[in-house]
């Protein structure tokens, strides 16, 4: 934990980090994401918590924990505030 945000990080076997998660205040976010999040969270959903996803230094995305009516669920958003072709 950092500054009271989480970050994950995975490295390959040689020791080279491959992708790195860190949690991001919800503030924080490009409009364009911060709106597609809601959207998909809806007027009764809520964001829980947003990690921005980084492969290779390189920002491919977010992924937000939503809950709605109860359940909770992982939605991906690209930096952009499109929605991502595949799962990252």
């Amino acid at each position: 934990m950092v500054n009271d945000h989480t970050k994950d990080v995975l490295m390959d076997s040689n020791g080279t980090i491959v992708e790195v998660e860190k949690q991001v205040a919800i503030d924080s976010l490009p409009a364009a994401v911060r709106e597609w999040l809601q959207a998909q969270a809806g007027k009764d959903g809520k964001l829980l918590e947003v990690e921005s996803l980084t492969k290779h230094d390189k920002l491919v995305g977010y992924e937000a924990q939503v809950m709605i009516h109860g359940k909770r669920s992982e939605v991906q958003v690209g930096p952009d505030g499109k929605p991502l072709d595949h799962e990252e």
